[in-house]
């Protein structure tokens, strides 16, 4: 048995015969167009840490009412309605009993997107045909638990069907397998068991995604990827919140590797520690810090290495004294509340430092840095729901990337951070309204990014291609090798069926443009829809 499978069974171990624990589960809404929490957590004095995400729902209902923020004031049906009605209004299904002080209660309802569409340059016709459920639930005051299981068939847009047959991947829904002439088939899924061991810890066994951040984007770590198995655990203490996650990740690559007569792809391993404090009634910082390493290096099988376990030290002293090949990422969050309901946010991320190279100014490859800075402004211009938000991110060549492409920041062919994965500055900003059960999203993107465009030297702008590749060692740009200019923007009207689950009608519009020295190129995509929206799924890149 591998060093990884043992610890793994070890952390199941703990978790069952830990004493004293209650169950505790985590917010199901995580698409950033209907979040019915996000802007009623920013508010001075609320000892939330919201750039720890999925949000918990316990620690939101210690300042607000969850219940009544996602009705979102709008009438939900009664548990003894029809199949039918509970369809439209509440929970599909839903099953409760509380005997000797011990509650057990099971949720049960249908996921789904029906979406069909029009991109008018090349007439073509686009569709979605996503079918799934979800089962969540508590099981005493032991127990929380989550699943979800989706199917889909899906014809994209060119520019993601390109992106989807280049990677092999959907974007943030896992490998693809053909279907039909220019269509794909794929499933993605995500669960976690949860528990709260006494008064400050809570531990999570899960396989799905993890953000940090609270920006639209993260530089330290985002939901864009595809699902992966992880523990994780957050302790919670007077105005601080620690979070230590371990995870299992795979770098596709061109080929897999046969083992034990199966094709599999190869393995790597993350640790990610991140503290955030609330050192006043406004203002958060979070410190950060992350490592990834191949399962297997030329030494042999390495498995969970138990050195970065450790919460109270850095990574680089670790990874020097080992002699180790790992790819370590730091950073920072800072979140700043103006005044109920709006902040100031922002981001730093570092790859490589040396004083002396950084004020050089003579542009060395490796300084691998980048920031972010954005405000999110509530009920803007005095309009009750009418809600601005605008972001910068900028990062330089060769962050993320490594010596080997395995130990990249990255899952599943697809980035853990900025979906443009390196050298690139991005303007992206939203506008907000809800008026009953009507939602109107309005979203503008303009970026400039640095492509590479030859297999055999790196530029810094793919995250995949290994750094020492590179053409030279000093004055690298952003922007750099194939300068890219994209422009995105996009506009929808919903309206809300069922608040439970996001279900909603929606209409709308993708208007992008790509501009660079080899390719010129629209879309211009109309599409309307029936879904259940709990997922952020990012198409603006």
């Amino acid at each position: 048995m591998h060093a990884d499978t043992k610890w793994l069974l070890l952390v199941v171990v703990l978790i069952l015969f830990s004493a004293d624990i209650k169950s505790q589960r985590y917010s199901i809404h995580n698409n950033s167009n209907f979040d019915p929490f996000s802007r009623e957590l920013y508010k001075p004095g609320a000892n939330i840490h919201t750039s720890i995400r999925p949000l918990r729902i316990d620690e939101i209902e210690e300042f607000v009412n969850t219940d009544s923020l996602e009705r979102r004031q709008i009438a939900i049906g009664n548990e003894d309605l029809n199949i039918l009605q509970r369809f439209g209004t509440n929970n599909l299904f839903h099953w409760q009993q509380e005997e000797n002080n011990q509650r057990v209660s099971v949720r049960v309802n249908p996921l789904f997107n029906f979406s069909g569409g029009i991109e008018t340059e090349n007439e073509t016709t686009t569709w979605v045909n996503t079918r799934g459920a979800m089962i969540e639930g508590e099981l005493g005051d032991n127990l929380a638990f989550y699943a979800d299981l989706y199917e889909n068939q899906a014809l994209f847009p060119k520019y993601i069907n390109e992106f989807t047959r280049e990677r092999g991947i959907a974007p943030g829904q896992g490998r693809v397998k053909e279907f039909g002439d220019d269509a794909w088939d794929f499933m993605q899924s995500t669960g976690y068991l949860s528990y709260n061991a006494g008064q400050w810890i809570n531990l999570q066994l899960g396989y799905g995604k993890n953000f940090i951040g609270d920006g639209y984007r993260s530089l330290l770590l985002s939901d864009n990827t595809y699902s992966y198995p992880y523990f994780k655990m957050t302790a919670s203490f007077l105005k601080a919140k620690y979070m230590v996650m371990a995870a299992q990740m795979r770098h596709l690559g061109d080929d897999p590797v046969i083992r034990g007569g199966d094709d599999r792809f190869e393995y790597k391993y993350g640790i990610f520690h991140y503290l955030s404090w609330n050192i006043s009634n406004r203002v958060n910082i979070g410190l950060f810090e992350s490592v990834i390493w191949a399962a297997e290096d030329d030494t042999g099988y390495r498995g969970m290495d138990f050195s970065y376990m450790i919460p109270v030290v850095m990574y680089r002293p670790i990874e020097y004294d080992m002699g180790s090949p790992d790819n370590v990422t730091m950073g920072a969050n800072l979140k700043v509340i103006m005044w109920p309901g709006s902040i100031f946010y922002g981001q730093f991320v570092l790859g490589e430092f040396k004083f002396d190279e950084v004020f050089s100014g003579d542009k060395w490859w490796a300084n691998k840095h980048g920031f972010q800075t954005g405000i999110k402004i509530s009920d803007f211009l005095g309009v009750n729901n009418l809600d601005f938000q605008t972001e910068y991110n900028q990062v330089r060549p060769f962050t993320y990337s490594h010596y080997f492409p395995i130990t990249n920041y990255g899952h599943y062919n697809q980035e853990l951070a900025h979906p443009l994965g390196a050298s690139f500055r991005e303007s992206i900003s939203f506008l907000r309204y809800r008026t009953g059960r009507w939602h109107f999203n309005l979203e503008a993107m303009y970026a400039i990014d640095g492509k590479d465009f030859d297999d055999d030297v790196s530029h810094g702008g793919d995250i995949f291609m290994p750094s020492v590749n590179r053409d030279k060692t000093y004055g690298h740009e952003i922007g750099q090798g194939l300068r890219t200019t994209i422009t995105h923007a996009a506009a929808s009207i919903s309206w809300l069926l069922n608040p439970r689950t996001n279900m909603n009608i929606s209409a709308g519009m993708r208007l992008r443009s790509i501009s660079n020295e080899i390719n010129n190129s629209n879309s211009n995509h109309f599409y309307i829809s029936f879904s259940t929206s709990l997922q952020n799924i990012y198409y603006n890149f």
